[in-house]
């Protein structure tokens, strides 16, 4: 859950799916609420789940899927390290409809070059 500065008000998730623990491989997934967008929450959730799946999971790798149309959460995963790996096609069915998401991952050794 990710929460407002009083710690009380709930305005979006972030967390691990698909944790495969033979290949130290996660998926995550985040939604902010749209009258929050750019005010670097999401970034700065995404910085603390990125450290605590590497550091607290042994996380090698995380991947991230993105709506094509995303732009917004396709740049903040470009800043962050994340390589856009091409399309996962018919990814989410979404109301009766497939749609393609961009497949991005980020791996520890890159994070920490990047960090440092």
């Amino acid at each position: 859950m990710v929460t407002k500065d009083n710690k009380h008000q709930r305005i979006g998730t972030c967390g691990y799916d698909c944790w495969d623990r033979t290949n130290n491989i996660a998926e995550i997934g985040y939604d902010l609420g749209y009258e929050y967008w750019g005010q670097g929450y999401m970034k700065e959730t995404l910085i603390s789940a990125i450290e605590s799946g590497f550091n607290n999971m042994a996380l090698n790798r995380i991947t991230a899927y993105v709506a094509l149309g995303n732009i917004n959460s396709t740049r903040l995963l470009e800043r962050l390290g994340f390589k856009n790996e091409g399309i996962y096609r018919d990814k989410h069915l979404f109301r009766g409809k497939y749609y393609d998401h961009y497949s991005f991952s980020l791996l520890k050794s890159d994070w920490y070059q990047l960090r440092n």
